[in-house]
């Protein structure tokens, strides 16, 4: 009987080096497959063609493209023993992987027929022949920092990935996803007119939906014959459409300013848009491609073309049309708002199911530099300097928006929101008792009550028109006869509802005002968010056990009891004990207590 032999334990140091090639295989693996390609599972396959024996480490495939990359970690023994005997370290491996390349591109008929008996159920090698796929090669050294111009050239059937663009395609893939692949098009040089089955319709132009405004040379201050043009565009169309020049990317070629995205920002804007299903405000800045053209519709209803030069005052009735191509368009200012409606490859991501429709449904507002034929700005240099110049005079004297005009924005676009449905019920309260005149509805108008945090942080999840025993809008349901699915939409149930919401409220806090009259003024810490914050999450969390809102007597009774200092000297030995954005521990430590003791009374009375 032969034993068996027991397998030697790995070295930490070939524990470390196993655990840097699967890393770096991942890294290779997820820049494709969060950009939408499928994934052909070569690694350890070996195959013959061309006279020799091959094999790849990946091979990824979107439509009719094919990405066959090669990812490769110098053999650190190897290369310490050629230092150690002062000889150069040539393992031959870039030598055979283009032999490799040249040999498939050589072979491309009987390469694709291995792979579609290897991988039959691949839809994309069933749907298209072998001559009509686009194939590259990709190299991936591990930690290459630079590529050496006579790999170039001496090993031309392969286009080497150092580390910086690597990790550059990584970040950008984890964070637009699927969208991605569109800038992996403009690294390949790949148009859209390659991709897929023939286009029968030929190139194909956008036609904004909404009509275009085109600035007259006097009102935009430009004297260098460039032109700009307002209009509203899908965010389907400007993601296939356009690019973005980051410095931080793999051009090395041109003077580039752009910032990395933010993939925060971008989770932000998409949660945003996925939860309002409304356009994030804001136009966009770009570019605008060669050959554009404008046209209008004359008295028989058929287009006649416009000359731009042609156009010297406002004409709402001329239309643009932008020629259609992968990476047409740079983002001067933007990206963020344009990449938050990105294609998530996970079709199962709830905020993608949502956003998939309305990538092409909403618009957003996009303004267009269009530069004049024969000018300097056929230099792509020169165009460069003016979008840089433009991106930073942008980004410089932009002030952010406050949180007050976000909000009354937000009701105008959406006014059955919780903070539609909130800011308009302060507006009420603000009239009457206890709160007339206390509330800060303008900055025209000081008030000692901001109401921003007030409608984020407490009032809006409490107002929100969602049947839920802990919202009014459950209550009011009830009391007005209204089926379980009623939905909040026509001008007057919104203002009845609101008229409820201020009158349950105005109940709450004369009750308050009662019981702390002393405190009832702007120098307490009664009157300060922390506290009415407090008070409203109190209300909210406890609406379902006291059955909905009640009158006056009822919170009365409730605070009857309760002895708190809402003193706001800055008394060290006796502090107010809540601070910042304690809203929920005030409301948890102090109020919903006296609620729960108050429903215990009245059940055993």
């Amino acid at each position: 009987m032969v034993k068996k032999q027991k397998k030697s334990k790995l070295t930490k140091e070939q524990l470390a080096e196993r655990k840097r090639r699967t890393t770096f295989a991942k890294q290779v693996d997820e820049v494709f497959i969060y950009s939408g390609f499928k994934s052909l599972k070569v690694s350890g396959i070996q195959f013959q063609l061309g006279n020799r024996s091959n094999e790849l480490d990946h091979c990824y495939i979107y439509k009719n493209v094919m990405v066959i990359c090669e990812d490769t970690i110098k053999d650190l023994q190897k290369r310490e023993k050629a230092k150690s005997a002062g000889k150069p370290y040539d393992d031959n491996h870039k030598l055979k992987k283009n032999e490799t390349a040249g040999i498939i591109f050589n072979n491309r008929e009987e390469f694709f027929k291995i792979l579609l008996e290897k991988f039959p159920e691949n839809e994309q090698l069933q749907n298209y022949k072998y001559n009509e796929f686009i194939v590259h090669y990709l190299y991936f050294e591990y930690g290459a920092r630079k590529i050496d111009a006579d790999d170039v050239a001496r090993y031309s059937n392969l286009r080497f990935i150092d580390a910086a663009t690597l990790n550059y395609f990584s970040t950008m893939a984890k964070s637009i996803k699927a969208s991605f692949k569109y800038e992996l098009f403009r690294f390949l040089g790949i148009k859209r007119k390659d991709i897929g089955k023939p286009d029968p319709y030929g190139n194909r132009n956008i036609k904004p939906l909404a009509s275009s405004i085109i600035y007259p040379d006097a009102v935009t201050g430009y004297n260098n014959g460039v032109r700009m043009v307002s209009f509203m565009m899908k965010p389907i169309d400007l993601i296939e459409n356009c690019y973005v020049l980051r410095k931080d990317g793999w051009e090395q070629d041109v003077d580039l300013y752009q910032r990395l995205i933010k993939p925060n920002r971008i989770k932000e804007i998409r949660e945003f848009v996925a939860r309002n299903k409304t356009t994030f405000l804001n136009n966009i800045i770009v570019t605008l491609p060669r050959g554009i053209s404008f046209s209008k519709v004359d008295a028989n209803g058929c287009d006649i073309p416009v000359e731009l030069d042609s156009i010297n005052q406002y004409d709402r009735s001329i239309e643009i049309h932008i020629p259609v191509d992968f990476n047409s368009m740079a983002i001067i200012d933007g990206q963020h708002r344009v990449y938050a409606y990105y294609q998530d490859c996970d079709e199962t991501n709830v905020n993608e199911q949502k956003i998939a429709k309305l990538r092409d449904q909403l618009n957003l507002l996009v303004t267009g530099i269009i530069y004049p034929d024969g000018s300097v700005y056929d230099d792509e240099l020169e165009r460069r300097k003016f979008e840089s110049n433009l991106f930073v005079s942008i980004n410089k004297n932009a002030k952010p928006v406050d949180a007050d005009t976000l909000i009354q924005v937000q009701a105008i676009m959406n006014p059955t929101s919780g903070e539609a449905i909130s800011r308009k019920t302060i507006e009420l309260l603000n009239r009457e008792e206890p709160f007339k005149n206390m509330f800060e509805l303008s900055k025209v108008e000081p008030a000692p009550i901001k109401t921003a945090s007030i409608i984020q942080y407490a009032l809006s999840s409490l107002l929100v028109a969602r049947n839920n025993e802990n919202s009014l809008y459950h209550y009011w349901l009830l009391k007005n006869g209204k089926s379980e699915d009623f939905s909040l939409k026509n001008s007057e149930d919104i203002a009845n509802y609101i008229k409820y919401c201020a009158q349950c409220l105005r109940e709450y806090f004369k009750a308050i005002k009662s019981k702390f009259l002393s405190y009832w003024n702007k120098n307490s810490k009664l009157l300060m968010v922390i506290s009415l914050n407090a008070f409203i999450i109190a209300f909210r969390e406890t609406l379902k056990d006291t059955g909905g809102p009640h009158d006056y007597n009822y919170y009365k009774d409730v605070f009857r009891d309760w002895d708190f200092s809402f003193d706001n000297s800055r008394d060290e030995e006796n502090p107010f004990p809540y601070a910042g954005a304690q809203y929920s521990k005030f409301a948890k430590n102090e109020i919903i207590p006296l609620f729960l003791q108050h429903i215990g009374r009245i059940k055993d009375s």
